[in-house]
């Protein structure tokens, strides 16, 4: 597994003000995504996106994997907890916490592995 973080995600309760901020801060773009209530954000390196109606407080980080299933099964064997992965049109994900409790995402670009 490559862990190279390809994707990042701000939850925001109140997208209006999630765009003001990080444009302000950044001067990051937000734009609708491909499904209601989810935003694109343009700007940073590696993309990233934000759920509207989301109350988390914590940006999510994505990693990298090759395989999404092993990687999932590796998570559990080491302790931690793993969602089963969502099939999206850009490949896969799945969000996950360490042993001691800290949230992380892995994910699979579409076409990676079969």
């Amino acid at each position: 597994m490559s862990g190279q973080v390809t994707y990042f995600e701000l939850p925001s309760s109140d997208i209006a003000a999630t765009q003001r901020f990080w444009n302000s801060l950044f001067g990051w773009t937000f734009y609708e995504g491909n499904f209601p209530g989810y935003s694109m954000i343009q700007g940073p390196e590696p993309m990233g996106g934000s759920p509207h109606g989301d109350a988390s407080r914590h940006p999510r980080i994505f990693f990298a994997v090759d395989d999404i299933e092993a990687a999932v099964a590796r998570v559990r064997e080491l302790g931690g907890t793993a969602e089963d992965p969502v099939t999206i049109p850009s490949g896969a994900y799945a969000h996950c916490t360490d042993d001691q409790g800290v949230e992380f995402s892995l994910s699979q670009e579409a076409g990676e592995h079969a």
